[in-house]
């Protein structure tokens, strides 16, 4: 397939749909994720928080000018204490918010099954490392999701966060869940089965210099058990920051 890519935020109620119908296919019609933001009958994925973001878009641009919206990515910068974000829906964060510094919450990133070779996400990754950038973020927040609600299929994974990436500031992280942890404890775990079933892109996160939640919110509608991941955009790694401050080039 020859195309090419345009990277940006979306700039019209056409994109906008676009957006709702890609994240439709992929949350609902790939990985079976319901709930009172799916339209089954216009079959789109949408809700009141997406009118108060920003929503970076990647474009395939084809030879006959045709293009489509391929990928996307919802973020949300705010400087007010009292302004809710997404993720508070699932986990108390307040301890965080008390930090009074600049926040961007990240969320709903999907690409077409089609073009999931890696360059997408990495494009939309450097436009968003830039935005931030020129946004003076200091701090990023969302969830990192694994497939599948039943707590069990993860043990191994969650086992290797909670011990060695959780921080300081994101042990304070509360869940809105009676969710018991009891069960991760005088159990042996598989070291090398946790890691690799870290879902990409948590790990990807954790490159960046992530933390998260000592705690995990399930997500029946979705059918995923969530983190919640906090990255001091500071603490990001020099190789890392250079890669992403490249320009960007279609």
């Amino acid at each position: 397939m020859d195309y090419s890519l345009s990277i940006g935020f979306a700039q019209s109620g056409d994109d906008l749909t676009s957006i709702a119908k890609l994240r439709y296919r992929v949350f609902h019609e790939q990985f079976g994720a319901n709930g009172k933001s799916f339209d089954h009958f216009k079959k789109s994925e949408w809700e009141s928080y997406d009118e108060n973001c920003e929503h970076i878009v990647c474009k395939a641009i084809f030879p006959n000018r045709s293009e489509e919206i391929i990928g996307t990515f919802r973020c949300k910068i705010s400087t007010i204490r009292d302004e809710k974000f997404r993720v508070q829906k699932e986990f108390n964060i307040d301890e965080l918010l008390k930090q009074n510094q600049r926040i961007c919450e990240l969320g709903r990133i999907c690409v077409d099954a089609r073009f999931r070779n890696g360059i997408i996400i990495f494009k939309i990754w450097q436009f968003l490392f830039n935005f931030l950038k020129e946004n003076d973020v200091e701090i990023l927040i969302g969830v990192a999701s694994f497939e599948g609600s039943n707590i069990k299929l993860h043990e191994e994974s969650l086992h290797i966060l909670f011990k060695n990436h959780v921080s300081f500031l994101t042990s304070k992280i509360k869940t809105k869940q009676e969710n018991k942890l009891k069960f991760f404890q005088d159990i042996r775990y598989d070291k090398i089965v946790g890691i690799k079933n870290i879902p990409d892109l948590l790990k990807a996160y954790l490159r960046f210099g992530s933390y998260v939640s000592p705690c995990y919110f399930i997500d029946f509608d979705f059918n995923t058990v969530d983190i919640c991941c906090v990255l001091i955009l500071k603490d990001i790694p020099e190789q890392q920051k250079l890669l992403f401050s490249r320009s960007l080039v279609s």
